[in-house]
């Protein structure tokens, strides 16, 4: 039986929301255990939703303020805790399972006997977690209860696709949030190495993970990624392209946290949303693709590019199905006659504004969704 200290944990990470639920179950009390000291468990669950200094922490908790910063640090260190310094101050807010704790595991690539022993316990958690859709009498699909409905990431279009003299919004162009970021960091792709470490390797590169921002400089710091120039974070993306990674980021328009450069076969944004009843209404960007039916010559190369399946050959025609785009752009990249083209989307819901907003509307879709 696990020590009331975990129940309490799992509780604090269930009111910040993420994309995944803390349910309690073996599976998760296992694995907090294997991430937490009780006395980190302890802390952690007491700590309050809005990012706080050590020494208001201790006061609020009635702690010693030296002891409660080491346990901070130590839970900063090991992924489970985010820190940032603002105005000369240190501040520390617990992080969500996912995305967040998951992640800080595996950016690193580390290849070891505790690696795998984490790798094993997630995908344990996954597996329970892992349940069909709930129908209503009608047969129609519907959120399982407890996750949220607000998209905790969405895509970006391959920036080069998109036509001249269309005029989108600066949250459509990754140039822009590399060309402000003060920090860029890049690591391993951890959804790619938890799978290698539980025997689904990828041959897509794994060392395209990148981070903006404080988190950039958090995740840097903390030795889990490395800093980049712009100019490389740029060849980083391009490589990401060519290999057929989609680019997906935090669904916020101000300020992105991370880009990842996903793949259908381990991604868990690209398989969640790939699995969707709607994958269009998942996760996606501002454009759709339209195809020339006079400029198709039937080769089929954006049908083996496309993760979505929103592709199919009828005939010598290629054929988009307009539920699955998600507006990636990189079937483009590969059609030899020009035929596909990417078109705004009608009605794309606006990204939140930043951290605080989107935290806001996804515990506020989880809530609606209990």
């Amino acid at each position: 039986m696990a020590e009331p200290v975990y129940e309490k944990l799992i509780g604090a990470l269930n009111l910040r929301g993420g994309a995944l639920p803390a349910i309690k179950c073996k599976e998760l009390f296992a694995l907090m255990e294997e991430l937490f000291t009780p006395d980190e468990a302890e802390l952690a669950a007491k700590m309050p939703l809005d990012p706080i200094p050590a020494e208001d922490f201790a006061m609020e908790i009635a702690g010693a303020p030296k002891e409660v910063e080491r346990i901070l640090e130590t839970m900063a260190n090991k992924g489970l805790v985010f820190t940032h310094e603002k105005g000369g101050v240190r501040f520390y807010n617990l992080m969500v399972l996912l995305p967040g704790i998951f992640e800080m595991q595996f950016l690193k690539g580390e290849v070891n006997d505790r690696a795998r022993k984490l790798a094993r316990l997630f995908e344990d958690y996954f597996n329970k977690l892992s349940v069909p859709s709930a129908t209503t009498p009608k047969g129609e699909a519907t959120a399982p209860t407890g996750i949220a409905l607000f998209p905790f990431a969405r895509v970006i279009t391959v920036e080069r696709e998109i036509p001249a003299g269309i005029e989108i919004h600066p949250y459509d162009r990754v140039s822009d949030y590399i060309a402000k970021a003060n920090h860029i960091a890049v690591g391993i792709c951890y959804c790619r190495h938890h799978g290698e470490l539980v025997g689904r390797p990828c041959d897509k590169p794994k060392d395209v993970c990148m981070a903006f921002g404080p988190a950039a400089k958090y995740v840097s710091e903390r030795g889990f990624a490395r800093l980049v120039s712009k100019e490389e974070a740029l060849q980083i993306l391009d490589r990401a392209e060519k290999a057929g990674l989609i680019h997906c980021s935090s669904n916020t328009s101000k300020y992105i946290d991370f880009m990842c450069n996903c793949c259908d076969c381990h991604c868990g944004i690209i398989q969640s949303v790939k699995t969707a009843a709607f994958p269009s209404m998942a996760a996606f960007s501002s454009f759709i693709l339209s195809v020339n039916e006079e400029d198709c010559m039937g080769c089929g190369d954006c049908v083996e590019r496309c993760q979505m399946d929103a592709l199919t050959m009828e005939g010598d025609l290629v054929v988009r199905d307009i539920e699955r785009c998600i507006g990636c752009g990189l079937c483009i990249s590969v059609c030899p006659t020009e035929a596909l083209r990417l078109e705004l989307r009608e009605e794309a819901p606006l990204p939140a504004l930043d951290r605080r907003e989107f935290n806001e509307a996804l515990i506020s879709s989880l809530q609606r969704n209990r």
